[in-house]
């Protein structure tokens, strides 16, 4: 059995398996933490655009479903059991937006994608709406890394931003995310946008997000991301300490989407 076969089989649409070392590593505290040197890295991606993303919503894309980290860490357990009955003395370690390295670069030497303007991996089948997961092993790579691919490059992402594109400091999905008071014209663009969390601008004018939606593609098909979609949260939701948890925005606390709710005029206001 290959690696890459048992992340798929718990819940990757793709997973392919290349060196370490063509990995580009942006955290080596979090590296040195496995306790072994991995040889390679088994990377996977989860697409997470649902139906309810089509209608009217004020949260990005990857919100609307329940917090993907939640989804991963019950898959790491089946990896790694999985993991451990067909591949004995071997070691693993499973991660997913908490890595050591650049996940996207590394999905995209892994032949999984190509990297967007955006700085996103966006991939043919399901666009840039993916999650990104990986298994570091002490097993060998199953492919040969390749470089890096772009995307067409055609300035459609950055002519629909509604903000500072290329900028994090000026991005409206880092913008909703913010603590604090914000300035008049930040209020305005929120407000204007009408984004209590995050920002899908340029990734919904892509054409690649455009073909996988012809093709039939850009939508999940697994379950646990087709329950309990919430396209427009609201105070009641926020302030509702066990649902508030389940969702991706709840680990920066309640104070900034409170807020953003209470700039969209939905009640809200300072926690």
């Amino acid at each position: 059995m290959l690696l890459s076969s048992i992340l798929k089989s718990n819940g990757a649409a793709s997973a392919a398996s290349i060196p370490f070392e063509a990995c580009r590593v942006t955290d080596p505290p979090k590296l040195s933490r496995f306790g072994f040197l991995p040889r390679s890295v088994c990377v996977g991606i989860i697409p997470y655009y649902t139906p309810a993303c089509d209608g009217p919503r004020t949260v990005s894309a990857y919100a609307v479903p329940r917090d993907y980290h939640i989804f991963v860490r019950a898959a790491a357990e089946r990896i790694a059991d999985d993991f451990g009955a067909a591949f004995p003395g071997e070691r693993i370690r499973v991660c997913g937006d908490n890595s050591p390295i650049d996940e996207a670069d590394a999905a995209a030497r892994a032949g999984l994608g190509v990297i967007g303007r955006n700085r996103l991996l966006i991939t043919p089948e399901h666009s840039s709406f993916v999650f990104i997961f990986e298994a570091f092993s002490t097993l060998p790579p199953e492919r040969e890394a390749v470089e890096p691919g772009r995307c067409l490059d055609c300035g459609r992402c950055a002519e629909a931003c509604p903000a500072a594109f290329g900028d994090p400091e000026g991005c409206l999905s880092a913008l909703t995310q913010t603590k604090g008071e914000l300035s008049p014209g930040q209020e305005e663009l929120i407000r204007r946008n009408r984004s209590v969390w995050g920002c899908d601008v340029c990734q919904l004018v892509c054409p690649y997000t455009e073909r996988a939606r012809r093709n039939g593609t850009l939508y999940s098909t697994d379950p646990w991301f087709l329950e309990d979609n919430i396209a427009c949260p609201d105070p009641e939701l926020i302030r509702d300490g066990q649902r508030f948890r389940e969702r991706a925005y709840s680990w920066r606390g309640p104070g900034p989407i409170l807020r953003n709710l209470a700039l969209l005029g939905e009640g809200g206001g300072k926690e």
